[in-house]
């Protein structure tokens, strides 16, 4: 089942892309090293590194890690599979990233923070991508994200975002549909429900320094998404 979470990986998280320019930018303004967190197959890695930035990927899954590894072939990518609460790079870094809401997943923010932090050189950016205002419970079937791959089609569809006891709960149906038949199951992903405020203090404490505020605009299909700047103090 390997090959499947990569694809189930790359259908739900790998055509998205209203993200890319703030962290080609932010690339471009704090050169050196990047740090990519919750690197999955390399959706922004590999954009990145074909940019010409030396990339340090960390991803936690040894499945989604090894296909990045093997995506990244030819290019200054460094893989590491490794916890984001539990890490340390193979080098400072001038630029972490935390794409996708990834910071939501994590079950011990103040232990990345402090990870992140050690990983920085003096003057190092850390931007962490959050979920924006406006996200809105909802019980309604949407349309799925599919792909066909030979006989096989994959469908992805959200049917409901729910929030509760401090987390914002995602509800998918996975479908395959091979010769025919189809087999189906529910996938729930479960994000924190911490607002900006919240990790800027977190941040704070950990000796961060607050710098901008980027706003990704919402899609047809995404919904929007701030990006918090901090920065390890010279």
């Amino acid at each position: 089942m390997s090959a499947d979470a990569v694809i189930w990986h790359d259908l739900e998280c790998g055509a998205y892309s209203a993200d890319l320019r703030h962290w080609r930018a932010l690339a471009r303004r704090n050169r050196g090293v990047v740090l990519d967190v919750g690197a999955g197959t390399g959706r922004v890695a590999l954009a990145l590194a074909r940019r010409g930035h030396a990339v340090i990927a960390l991803e936690r899954d040894a499945v989604l890690a090894a296909e990045l590894a093997s995506r990244a072939k030819g290019l200054e990518v460094e893989v590491l599979c490794a916890d984001a609460c539990r890490f340390t790079p193979s080098a400072a870094v001038s630029l972490a990233i935390v794409p996708m809401q990834t910071i939501h997943l994590l079950e011990d923010r103040s232990s990345f923070l402090r990870c992140a932090r050690r990983s920085l050189r003096p003057g190092g950016v850390l931007a962490i991508a959050l979920l924006g205002e406006g996200v809105e419970p909802f019980e309604l079937e949407l349309d799925p994200d599919a792909v066909e791959l030979g006989p096989v089609r994959y469908e992805s569809t959200p049917t409901a975002l729910r929030r509760h006891d401090g987390a914002v709960v995602l509800e998918r149906r996975r479908t395959r549909i091979a010769n025919g038949t189809a087999q189906s199951a529910i996938d729930l992903i479960s994000l924190a429900d911490c607002d900006r405020a919240t990790v800027a203090a977190e941040a704070l404490a950990e000796g961060f320094a607050q710098r901008e505020l980027r706003v990704i605009a919402p899609t047809r299909e995404h919904a929007g998404s701030e990006i918090l700047c901090l920065e390890v103090p010279a």
